[in-house]
């Protein structure tokens, strides 16, 4: 079962992870259904796709964005750790740029994904797959909107202090901030806003307003 299914449970339309990108003039809204279909479907990859052991070394070499989040939450879902900061030199597979396959001839499987706002594949949006690699966008949606493998139980990511409330976080830079940032306040039954970039104090607080945010995360 989903380890995401305590937030179906309570509420699964209201808002639960929300991403800005303002230098792209981008803002996403998952609600727990939304983000439980990606985040099963993304376990069910890593199971069915690629057969990966609970151990595999899963790297997520990606900017910051709702792909890069979806990854991660699907990657916990399954058991598995990402690795967002920490980047051993052949891993068992990568998610990362059509820009940053290069560095990753190594790796035993290498995932691209494209920027596509709505979640395109790298073809799909104009560009090139290279031999060996595989297309996230088409591959992953193949997969079901349900996860019948084996979870975590969601409070594992609980964190002190933080609770249900609604929050603001600006970029992760590791698998650490990710887990503070985005699963703990998923954990506490609230929800969290992420900002990236550099964004101004005052830019911030309109979010903020809008967004109905109650506390940050520094």
């Amino acid at each position: 079962m989903s380890m995401l299914a305590p937030l179906l449970a309570a509420d699964p339309a209201s808002p639960r992870f929300t991403i800005y990108d303002d230098a792209r003039g981008l803002r996403m809204d998952f609600s727990a259904q939304t983000l439980d279909n990606w985040a099963s479907k993304v376990a069910n990859m890593l199971d069915e796709e690629f057969d990966l052991p609970l151990d595999a070394s899963i790297v997520i070499d990606l900017p910051v964005s709702w792909q890069a989040a979806v990854i991660a939450v699907g990657t916990f879902n399954s058991s598995r750790t990402p690795l967002i900061d920490d980047h051993p030199t052949a891993p068992d597979i990568v998610f990362t740029t059509p820009e940053r396959a290069e560095n990753w001839t190594d790796a035993t499987e290498c995932v691209l994904v494209s920027d596509d706002p709505f979640g395109r594949g790298v073809e799909e949006a104009g560009g090139t797959i290279p031999p060996g690699t595989v297309d996230f966008g088409p591959t992953v949606r193949f997969y079901g909107d349900d996860y019948f493998g084996n979870s975590p139980d969601l409070s594992t990511f609980a964190q002190p202090g933080v609770e249900a409330e609604r929050y603001l976080a600006p970029d992760w830079r590791g698998t650490d901030d990710f887990t503070m940032s985005v699963m703990a306040p998923l954990a506490a039954g609230g929800s969290v806003v992420v900002v990236t970039g550099s964004v101004s104090d005052k830019r911030l607080q309109e979010i903020s307003a809008a967004e109905n945010v109650t506390r940050r995360i520094q």
